[in-house]
């Protein structure tokens, strides 16, 4: 097979030496000191690593040097699909030529990896470049079914081993902080950190003449096209799993979505590639630029992953910000593979040749199907409303003139039986419900782990009621503790039990007034919980929802926020923080029945019987082309999952269309109280929830979007199309749904029906 030797070059694979040459030395012909080569030219001085039936990963060819010249190997390698010989660059291979980046630049694009080196004398951090051979040493050394790179960054002392491995269909990258050296003073402090690694920050980029997008897990999902001419938007950046919140913002952060699924992909037409962080995720942004951007002015647009090997912190010294890090180096694997894929890979439901962000999501989603044993909880004909309960809160009363926090109930046990009643009666059909703030910890805001019933909402007897009610009327219900922040009690203190900054200082968890984005001072701030306490505490929360007869659970917040504890006496890092919650989901789904959980990081799907709170929309960065329902393409027939609250939105109509265009269930936020009532309590932010007022008309959204729903729940998503007003999406049950925005309908297989047929008030869907 000529592959064996050498890739091919045809048409769908890469352009004709002879052209792309000359249309790269037009383009480029004022590049410093650069002659321009093809793909031809550089294979030439290759040879192939390692090999199997479906790939080829080729190395610079080191018995090739001049050794008389000096001459260093390039840290370059190609990865080739065999299926059709289309290849796969760690980086351009005109990097040194882009006419528009500056020489530092260049040599970012042209190197596999780039450390990030903290100078703790100097304050100051630096990025090396492993393409720049004059400062950085490479040692290639074959392994099984790869090599073995070591790379020495010879200006700050830090050696950096990685190994490139070939499996069956993807690349592995992959490399152990424990590994790492750096070079240490006579008190064995290390006058370098190695900081952050970018990992192959420019594989497969794609130059300013390219067409195709990147796909990006944010929020529901986003692409980026490239050379999409937004200059001025800032480069994406953004930390999988959500930022690390013991470190406490001074002033309100923006209000962002978070990446739930570590991954990321590259649509070039007939070819894409997948990217995944299979280890070190916990510890890793993600990151993307498109080409003339103004802080990363390069031709190329690029996304890769850059994994924080050390955790950071500031603190203010004077009016001088300083930044800490961890000491040590923590030990972690850094793994991230990567998928080529062809047409031949291709899901999408229109017969093209070329793949699109829905064959990026079945990728993925075999990844977590086999490689992760995520469980197939999608039953078919099911389709369920979701009603969130909120139980009471503190509210500040005067009691002899002075101002007191007393327990308040916001909606009773016996006004949640009544709240689903009305419901019911209402034409709701299939439903679960999930009740918040419903035992005395949990509504004080202590540590909440005994599954108490709270006496305020109708205690032990009314909760029994209720819980009857839904067992009569086959409602499934799931019981939430939520454990992030909490007030010392109930055997949690806030001197032993708080998360520790990098910087020493007890992590602490501040409400912000609306307005300003202040610190809100007239609250009593909140300690967060430790990571170190969670085995104990979920533990004690497994045996005690047994004890009471409890069948489910919810963790809340938890599934969704990651942090660690970074204080001597209990340290945990993020990475052994997720894998706690992991391994406490797995306990509680075993001992108190199925899980719920609310927009879960990835590391939680193995242990989730049903998903909430998934979002519709991305975060909205300006760099951003368009949204995608990508985390519901991966999870659609796998797990059932619904939206965020309905009517939390200032369009529900469009938001139930949007809805069934992404296959998702409806949620809806309920309580018995008025809005004036939740005024200064933490439940204001539910001013839009009165059961008064929602109770029939989510009801009426159920009925209308129930048994689409239903016909294709336990079927994947093949193809998901928008055009202007019309959503188009496929399911592998051969079902078509087709979405009007404007008409407010949405056509099954032809047959069409309209909102205003079933919702009786909105006059937005009347017209």
């Amino acid at each position: 097979m000529l592959c064996a030797a050498l890739p091919c070059f045809s048409a769908s694979a890469a352009p004709d030496p002879e052209d792309a040459a000359e249309s790269e030395v037009s383009d480029v012909s004022d590049a410093p000191e650069w002659e321009m080569r093809d793909e031809a030219d550089v294979f030439a001085r290759m040879k192939i690593a390692a090999e199997n039936e479906n790939l080829a990963l080729w190395i610079w060819d080191t018995d090739q040097l001049d050794e008389d010249a000096d001459e260093k190997p390039e840290d370059l390698f190609a990865l080739v699909n065999k299926r059709n010989g289309f290849v796969w660059w760690s980086s351009p291979i005109n990097a040194q030529g882009d006419r528009i980046a500056t020489p530092v630049l260049r040599n970012r694009l042209a190197s596999a990896m780039v450390l990030t080196d903290a100078k703790i004398s100097e304050r100051t951090r630096t990025d090396f470049n492993s393409g720049d051979t004059n400062r950085t040493g490479i040692t290639i050394e074959p392994v099984e079914n790869g090599v073995h790179v070591s790379y020495f960054f010879r200006k700050c002392g830090i050696r950096l081993p990685v190994s490139y491995l070939l499996h069956d269909d993807y690349l592995e990258v992959r490399a152990d902080t424990a590994q790492i050296t750096e070079k240490h003073g006579p008190d064995d402090e290390a006058p370098q950190l190695a900081q952050a690694l970018a990992v192959l920050n420019a594989f497969g980029a794609a130059d300013s003449r390219e067409s195709g997008y990147f796909v990006i897990p944010d929020g529901s999902g986003a692409i980026i096209r490239f050379n999409n001419q937004k200059y001025a938007a800032n480069p994406y950046s953004q930390m999988i799993y959500g930022s690390d919140i013991t470190a406490v913002p001074k002033i309100k952060a923006p209000v962002t979505e978070s990446i739930p699924l570590p991954m990321f992909g590259i649509c070039k037409g007939e070819n894409a590639m997948l990217a995944v962080a299979d280890s070190g995720a916990e510890n890793c942004l993600l990151c993307a630029d498109v080409s003339g951007s103004g802080q990363s002015n390069t031709e190329y647009n690029h996304c890769y992953f850059k994994f924080l090997l050390r955790s950071s912190d500031q603190f203010n010294l004077g009016n001088e910000q300083i930044d800490v890090y961890e000491k040590n180096l923590p030990a972690q694997t850094i793994s991230v593979r990567y998928y080529p894929l062809t047409a031949s890979d291709a899901v999408n439901a229109d017969g093209s040749a070329e793949l699109d962000y829905t064959d990026i999501a079945a990728r993925y989603r075999q990844y977590l199907l086999e490689d992760q044993q995520v469980p197939v909880k999608a039953q078919p004909d099911t389709s369920v409303m979701q009603i969130d309960l909120y139980g009471g809160c503190m509210k500040q009363r005067n009691v002899l003139g002075f101002p007191v926090f007393l327990k308040t109930a916001a909606t009773t046990f016996s006004d949640m039986q009544q709240i689903t009643a009305r419901l019911l009666d209402a034409g709701a059909g299939n439903m679960q419900i999930a009740l918040h703030r419903w035992t005395n910890a949990g509504i004080s805001g202590k540590v909440d782990c005994k599954a108490k019933p709270a006496r305020i909402l109708g205690g032990k007897d009314g909760f029994r009621q209720l819980t009857d009610y839904f067992g009569q009327n086959s409602i499934a219900w799931y019981p939430v503790a939520e454990n992030t922040a909490f007030y010392s009690g109930g055997g949690y203190w806030a001197l032993t039990d708080t998360a520790v900054r990098v910087s020493g200082s007890f992590a602490r968890i501040v409400d912000f007034e609306p307005a300003f984005g202040v610190p809100y001072g007239k609250k009593k701030t909140m300690s967060l919980l430790s990571p170190a306490a969670f085995p104990s505490l979920y533990q004690k929360l497994a045996a005690n929802s047994r004890k009471r007869g409890l069948q489910s659970i919810s963790i809340g917040a938890m599934s969704s926020v990651l942090y660690g504890d970074y204080g001597k006496r209990s340290a945990v890092s993020r990475g052994e923080a997720a894998q706690s919650v992991a391994e406490s989901l797995k306990l509680l789904q075993k001992e108190a029945g199925p899980v719920l959980s609310a927009d879960p990081n990835a590391y939680l799907l193995p242990y989730t019987d049903t998903i909430s709170d998934l979002p519709l929309s991305s975060s909205g960065f300006n760099l951003f082309d368009g949204d995608i329902p990508l985390c519901q393409l991966v999870l659609h027939g796998v797990i059932p999952y619904t939206t965020k609250a309905v009517n939390s939105s200032a369009d529900a109509e469009h938001m139930v269309l949007r809805a069934i265009a992404a296959g998702s269930n409806l949620r809806f936020d309920l309580l018995a109280a008025d809005a004036s009532d939740l005024t200064d309590t933490d439940f204001d932010v539910y001013f839009y929830a009165n059961a008064d007022y929602w109770t029939e008309q989510a009801a009426q959204y159920d009925r209308f979007s129930a048994d689409i729903l239903a016909a294709v729940s336990d079927s994947h998503i093949i193809s998901y199309q928008e055009d202007g007003s019309l959503i188009t999406t496929k399911y592998a049950n051969g079902t078509e749904t087709v979405v009007d925005l404007d008409a407010y309908s949405v056509s099954v297989n032809g047959k069409v029906r309209y909102l205003k047929d079933y919702v009786k008030e909105g006059a937005a869907v009347l017209s």
